[in-house]
């Protein structure tokens, strides 16, 4: 049984490897069926712990690190290899590094797992983007951070908008398009149907980001449950996806 979903649009470079968990696979109980990787939402904590476990023994990730999300546009670089994540869990959305040490994650279940490869440094970022953190711009806001850090440029970073929920199920109110469409172009919006991915891909590309080197993915969480958590499908009670990024030995 497949327990992740690897995102061979960016492993197709040798640089990186990427994936994002599916549900199936793990030990936790309804609602969290079955593979719960978030230790917030009032999983069973040794069920979570087990879960974690299986997912690093198929991924082979080690050295795992990962933010306290809080849907802002904080952004945090990881930088020393040798401290582990138990001792510090920063309070931020996004996390940057160019070490091929370090692994990068976020947990999800219905906001947009942002994969970012820059492929001259090389150097990588993973972002939770969901309305709040869309709107204050993170991706441009890790993008800034890299470049910064790692003297990454726009027009040398490849990335991939993970599984999430979408236009076709992501319905918000009149005074959230209104904010939405005014920040980022109508495109974004159908009705009172919002897409939050159209609103990252329009501003990674007022950056310098090619459209060319921007993909995203076909699951809408809300549509398939089957696969996916989804915290608006499934009434806020449920589980958590672990996507995850590192860059390959001798990358």
């Amino acid at each position: 049984m497949n327990i992740y979903h690897p995102i061979q649009e960016l492993q197709a470079s040798g640089i990186i490897t990427a994936g994002i968990s599916l549900r199936h696979g793990g030990v936790s109980r309804a609602p969290y069926t079955s593979l719960n990787l978030g230790d917030h939402v009032n999983d069973d904590p040794d069920a979570v712990e087990m879960n974690r476990k299986i997912l690093f023994q198929k991924t082979g990730l080690t050295n795992l690190r990962y933010c306290r999300q809080i849907h802002s546009a904080a952004v945090v670089p990881i930088n020393d290899a040798a401290q582990r994540v138990a001792e510090h869990i920063p309070e931020a959305d996004a996390l940057v590094t160019a070490q091929h040490t370090i692994a990068l994650g976020i947990f999800t279940a219905d906001c947009i797992p942002i994969f970012v490869l820059d492929v001259k440094t090389p150097a990588i970022g993973i972002i939770h983007a969901g309305w709040r953190g869309t709107f204050a711009r993170i991706a441009v806001n890790a993008i800034t951070q890299m470049e910064t850090s790692f003297g990454t440029l726009p027009k040398n970073c490849q990335i991939h908008l993970g599984p999430s929920i979408q236009k076709c199920c992501y319905t918000v109110s009149p005074e959230l398009i209104t904010q939405f469409t005014e920040q980022f172009g109508s495109t974004v919006a159908d009705g009172r149907n919002l897409s939050l991915q159209t609103a990252n891909v329009n501003q990674l590309t007022e950056i310098g980001v090619p459209i060319t080197s921007i993909s995203i993915s076909e699951f809408c969480t809300a549509c398939r449950t089957d696969l996916f958590y989804s915290h608006r499908a499934e009434n806020g009670q449920t589980g958590r996806m672990l996507s995850f990024i590192r860059r390959n030995p001798k990358n």
